[in-house]
């Protein structure tokens, strides 16, 4: 019975998210900006869907299906896409339900996080409050990694955490680890920072080094196996031993140059060389000579390098109201202006109450204990990955498949206390 009430909440809670998700879609209706990560997106998707490859044409109007092979970034998401415009043309309103879906989606998995990490409640709990949290709702209609990413994420994280029960392997799921890991690493390669973090949890769980380096093991060769096919394309068409994609030197440049802020900027310094080269030939440009320049930087200049992970860091963790600059297109495409502030509100409040409700979470570590590792280091690790390149808001969304928990956590524990005061 408890079973059914449960499948039947989560119900619910799925439907509404896709409506609030997709009411949100339908009222903003963004394009995508000019030379944009989404844009770019949007060009290689439409490629792919009309069985050009994944491709793209650099043009002074943006980018544009068709063009030379890329890998300037990971073909997740456009592969993601690409249906949806095979079979509805190039209709934006065809990703945005895309989106919606794997947004609405993402419920589950967070569901099945909390209940792993604390309890059935709090996982009904974290399933609700990630159905409605306007950090998850507002990216929706943006055309970016984040909303596929973060399903990927919060899957790849619920199978590590059901992987070992009392201590025993569960084959099964550590292979589905290691595919849903390969897949979220095709949509972003940060995705791999979840075989360390699943390591670390699996020791925990097993208390076994053997078992946990095995299980680790095979998740990484799993994930290597996903990921295989794309980098063997890309040494067969971009003439580079291109792993994932060219755009590691170009991250890092941004994180370590003389006009580094600490979160996205144009580097002008790699667009303005070799003037009259072709995309596919820039692309490499941008890895090898973005690596190059941002190394000799970060060595030669200590103090500002230090100066530099603290803004990042701030960067990182700042409030979401720039899902609103997104939402609307930077202006292009946009909301009533009584209803901006409210909604910034709306977006920057809520996202500090989870945090703050997680930060109280983690007060209580002598309590919860070894439930709060795999949260802890994961939220470290991230932090630490983010001080290597850069920090912009929308790139702890993923943590939120964490944080969200934490947060229920607190609310639960809050609402047993203040009944047993009362009774």
């Amino acid at each position: 019975m408890a079973d059914r009430k449960t499948a039947f909440a989560l119900t619910l809670l799925v439907f509404a998210a896709l409506g609030v998700r997709l009411a949100w879609s339908a009222w903003t209706q963004p394009v995508t900006p000019l030379l944009s990560d989404a844009e770019y997106y949007h060009a290689t998707a439409l490629s792919l869907s009309r069985g050009d490859g994944y491709s793209v044409l650099f043009t002074e109007q943006g980018f544009r299906s068709g063009g030379e092979p890329t890998a300037l970034w990971p073909p997740g998401y456009s592969a993601f896409l690409a249906p949806a415009f095979a079979l509805f043309g190039d209709r934006l309103w065809a990703a945005w339900a895309m989106n919606a879906l794997v947004g609405a989606l993402t419920v589950v998995p967070i569901y099945a996080i909390g209940r792993r990490l604390f309890a059935p409640a709090t996982g009904i709990a974290s399933a609700a409050i990630a159905a409605l949290l306007p950090s998850l709702v507002f990216w929706t209609p943006v055309l970016l990694s984040e909303t596929l990413f973060t399903f990927l994420f919060a899957c790849a994280l619920a199978a590590i955490l059901f992987a070992f029960d009392q201590s025993r392997p569960r084959s099964q799921l550590i292979v589905a680890a290691g595919i849903l890991i390969g897949l979220a690493t095709l949509v972003r390669g940060q995705a791999l920072i979840l075989l360390p973090i699943a390591a670390i949890w699996w020791l925990v769980e097993s208390r076994r080094t053997q078992r946990a380096v095995q299980g680790t093991a095979a998740a990484a060769i799993v994930a290597l196996v996903v990921l295989a096919p794309w980098a063997m394309r890309n040494l067969a068409v971009m003439d580079s031993p291109i792993v994932l994609s060219a755009n590691f030197g170009y991250n890092l440049r941004i994180g370590h140059a003389p006009y580094s802020t600490g979160r996205y900027v144009l580097p002008q310094d790699l667009w303005g060389t070799q003037p009259g080269i072709s995309f596919k030939e820039r692309e490499t440009v941008f890895n090898d000579l973005g690596t190059r320049r941002a190394l000799r930087y970060a060595l030669n200049h200590p103090q500002r390098e230090a100066a530099l992970a603290g803004r990042k860091i701030v960067w990182l963790w700042r409030p979401d109201s720039d899902a609103l600059h997104w939402a609307t297109t930077f202006g292009e495409t946009p909301l009533p202006s009584r209803a901006w502030e409210p909604l910034r509100l709306l977006l920057d409040v809520m996202y500090l109450v989870v945090l703050a409700l997680a930060g109280a979470a983690a007060l209580r570590l002598r309590e919860l204990g070894r439930t709060l590792t795999l949260p802890l280091f994961l939220i470290a690790g991230w932090t630490a990955l983010h001080v290597v390149f850069f920090g912009e808001p929308r790139y702890h969304l993923p943590l939120l498949v964490v944080l969200i928990p934490m947060a229920a956590s607190t609310i639960v524990w809050a609402t047993r206390r203040s009944a047993i005061t009362a009774g």
